[in-house]
Formats: structure tokens, C-alpha cells, sequence
């Protein structure tokens, strides 16, 4: 089954987020997430990718970014 599309604009969706209870925008947060995962995924291997071709990239140079985006990412999933 398909998907209908929708031709909301971004004011239209943030009026109506804004109006969610504050369980309903977590329950949005949690499906956007999942749903775009592997498009932030793919972000990330195309800036490694990136840096690979400009210079040498190291494990150590890979450790670090992957660091980087694990805290990033545990600072926008920490619970409070």
C-alpha cells in the first residue's frame, strides 16, 4: 500500500507539532527518527568518504569522527 502524499508546508506541520501533547511529539521524534536513519547514516559515510579522498584518513581519524557523531547523537537521545 502506498503512501498518500501530502502538500503541508513546513509552517503548517511546526503550527500543528506545536499544539501535540508533550507525549504525541515524542512518539513524532521517535517515527522521524527511525524513518530517517539511513539517510543521517548515509551523510556521515559521505563526509568520511570526503575526508578519505582529500587526505590519508587513519583508524584514529575515523575513531574520532565516529566519536564525535556518538556523542552528538546521545546528547539529542538523552532522557530526562
Amino acid at each position: 500500500m502506498t503512501k498518500p502524499e501530502l502538500d503541508l508546508g513546513i509552517e503548517v506541520i511546526k503550527y500543528t507539532f506545536d499544539r501535540l501533547p508533550a507525549q504525541a511529539k515524542i512518539k513524532v521524534i521517535e517515527e522521524l527518527e527511525r524513518e530517517t536513519w539511513a539517510q543521517r547514516l548515509d551523510t556521515v559515510v559521505r563526509r568520511l568518504r570526503s575526508q578519505a579522498r582529500k587526505a590519508k584518513v587513519t583508524n584514529q581519524d575515523i575513531d574520532k569522527i565516529c566519536e564525535e557523531v556518538k556523542r552528538e547523537y546521545d546528547a539529542k537521545h538523552r532522557r530526562h
